[in-house]
């Protein structure tokens, strides 16, 4: 997927293949927009309006310390995030989180 991209579209993009009911949809949803992309932000796999519900890909180049250790040297040798890579991530939780859903669903 091209970004920018709405949480609508990934949702869209993670679950079309399956065409399930809207409120697994819904659910999918939620869970990406409260959980699974604020922590791929806050891992800087990718950028995270949530406040827009606003996807993008971060930066290329990143340079700075962290925790006192120059980054600059890993920043480079770092391959670029691509949005098929960002996409296979939500992708992988949203599955997982589907699959507990569905599990939470039946026990209970």
């Amino acid at each position: 997927m091209s970004t920018p991209v709405t949480v609508d579209e990934v949702a869209d993009k993670l679950i079309a293949p399956a065409d399930p009911p809207v409120e697994t949809w819904a659910a999918v949803h939620e869970q990406l927009h409260q959980d699974r992309l604020p922590a791929l932000d806050a891992s800087n796999d990718i950028v995270f309006d949530e406040s827009q519900g606003v996807v993008e890909r971060p930066p290329q180049a990143r340079s700075g310390t962290q925790n006192g250790i120059a980054m600059a040297s890993a920043v480079s040798r770092t391959p670029p995030i691509t949005a098929s890579g960002v996409v296979l991530t939500v992708l992988s939780l949203a599955v997982l989180g589907a699959a507990i859903f569905v599990v939470l669903t039946v026990v209970v």
